[in-house]
């Protein structure tokens, strides 16, 4: 499970800005939280970023994606057959000898300063915090750390700088000076010794998956389970939906190749007919390409990652796939979920709390800002009520990230300057 995650001189965020998925001590949809490793905090399902086109808020995304991958790219060098659907996504983008591209560019200070990421998560009984920073294409500082649970001891696994590395019992074999600093010491510790701790995190780093629709190929893509409890499971999904699709049959030649893919129907009359795919419509194309990715990740309870899921999905499939997480009779595991949206009809108190509604948008210097609904003051300086229609306000730009304007405006002035109009 996530809990934090920090980032800081990235594309266009210049200033640090903070994903907390740490619930805020509010009274709303409270069934929904998931208790943390240690049994004291709770933590958020979903998280949904809004905000103009141009505002930042895919960036928000990448740059969890990025850190991943930096982590991982060296290490799917060696192309262990396990991990290869992940190795498409990793080494989709060069990402490490990239690293000095990535920077803020809009201030002199972007280039000089170092690309910083912070990330708290849980994983097998411990609270890790991983930190990563990178200038050009070097590192030049990493740390890992982490608390068992039900202990108040950090542990120290290592310090790295680029004066000095410090190192923690657990590693304190790994010999240092053959890692190059274009290399995340915690890569080069998973691909050459057998150390339990990071291997752990390596695997959480793993296991995070992503719904990347920027890419049209992955969209037309299914992905159906082998197991027959599973399947039957996802297309109950789908009936639940009012999608009447019963079974799926492919057709492969003598040498294994995919020559189509068909759907089947029931007809008026009782029997069955088929449809081939790409007669479907595109909402129900995105949902086979991605509902046994979400069922998987609902069964391990780990992070899905989803840019702009609502394109091409009726608002109430939206719903749906939302509801899988928060509810907790669907998300057991503690599964969680990052998405980004325009889709405004489920921006309302009855799908969300206000600790999941976050927005992102520029500030007047073209930096992006990120903050959730909990975390906004009115002028007068209280807090969004959780029986407000979050979706007429934010349609209104009451919430700083007009959706039509790339910029946050400053609503005091405008409200005064309303005022005054009106002779108030």
């Amino acid at each position: 499970m996530i809990c934090q995650f920090t980032f800081e001189n990235y594309k266009v965020f210049k200033q640090e800005a903070t994903l907390d998925f740490i619930a805020e001590p509010i009274r709303e949809h409270g069934e929904s939280l998931i208790l943390d490793v240690h049994g004291r905090e709770k933590l958020i399902p979903v998280i949904s970023i809004y905000g103009p086109n141009g505002g930042g808020k895919s960036t928000v995304l990448e740059a969890l994606v990025f850190l991943r991958n930096v982590v991982l790219q060296a290490v799917l060098l060696m192309s262990p057959e396990k991990y290869k659907e992940g190795a498409e996504e990793v080494f989709s983008k060069p990402y490490l000898s990239a690293m000095h591209e990535v920077f803020y560019k809009f201030s002199a200070q972007g280039r000089e300063m170092p690309t910083r990421f912070d990330i708290m998560f849980d994983a097998d009984g411990c609270r890790f915090r991983y930190q990563l920073a990178v200038r050009e294409h070097r590192i030049v500082e990493e740390n890992l750390y982490y608390q068992k649970a039900g202990t108040g001891n950090v542990q120290l696994v290592f310090e790295r700088s680029a004066e000095e590395c410090v190192l923690g019992e657990e590693v304190e074999e790994v010999a240092v000076g053959k890692v190059s600093d274009t290399m995340p010491l915690l890569s080069h510790i998973a691909m050459n010794y057998d150390i339990e701790t990071v291997d752990v995190v390596i695997q959480w780093f793993f296991s995070i998956a992503l719904l990347d629709y920027n890419n049209s190929k992955r969209e037309k893509r299914i992905a159906m389970p082998n197991d027959a409890d599973l399947r039957k499971r996802l297309f109950g999904m789908l009936e639940e939906m009012d999608i009447p699709i019963h079974e799926i049959r492919i057709e492969k030649d003598l040498d294994g190749n995919v020559r189509g893919v068909f759907t089947e129907h029931r007809t008026e009359d009782g029997g069955t007919c088929e449809l081939r795919l790409e007669d479907e419509s595109s909402g129900t194309k995105k949902l086979l390409s991605c509902l046994a990715r979400i069922m998987a990740c609902l069964g391990e309870g780990t992070l899905m990652i989803a840019d702009e899921l609502d394109a091409k999905l009726h608002p109430k499939l939206l719903q749906y796939i939302i509801q899988l997480f928060t509810n907790p009779e669907s998300n057991k595991n503690g599964a969680q979920l990052l998405l980004t949206s325009h889709d405004i009809t489920t921006l309302n108190h009855d799908m969300f709390r206000r600790d999941e509604i976050w927005f992102c948008a520029k500030n007047p210097f073209g930096a992006s800002m990120l903050y959730s609904l909990a975390s906004f003051r009115k002028e007068d300086g209280t807090m969004i009520r959780s029986d407000e229609v979050y979706g007429k306000r934010y349609l209104e730009g009451r919430y700083g990230a007009d959706p039509y304007i790339r910029k946050i405006l400053n609503w005091g002035q405008e409200e005064n300057e309303s005022k005054a109009e009106k002779g108030q």
